[in-house]
């Protein structure tokens, strides 16, 4: 396994007001990746930023995971035209 810093599910629950339980339903769900380890849950440091956005579309946006899901997927299909186009704008400055 990878060499990561680990949070602590509990001190990101009670920092962000949302349950264990929650973040394990969004792991379920494909949403983020959580660590289980012993009887503790921990959360990727690299997952946070992720899982915080989700926070966001959730409880203040009011979106539901299956639209949650769909954002990303959006978000990550553009980043991958982004990155295409940049690749397509190089090899055409190449040319010029």
């Amino acid at each position: 396994m990878e060499d990561y810093i680990l949070i602590p599910a509990q001190d990101f629950c009670v920092s962000h007001q949302v349950t264990v339980e929650t973040l394990r339903q969004l792991n379920d769900y494909g949403l983020i990746e959580v660590v289980q380890r012993k009887q503790t849950v921990f959360i990727p440091e690299s997952q946070l930023k992720r899982l915080e956005q989700i926070l966001v579309f959730h409880k203040e946006l009011e979106i539901n995971l299956e639209g949650i899901e769909t954002i990303f997927e959006l978000l990550e299909r553009i980043e991958k035209m982004q990155n295409h186009i940049i690749q397509l704008e190089n090899k055409l400055k190449r040319f010029i």
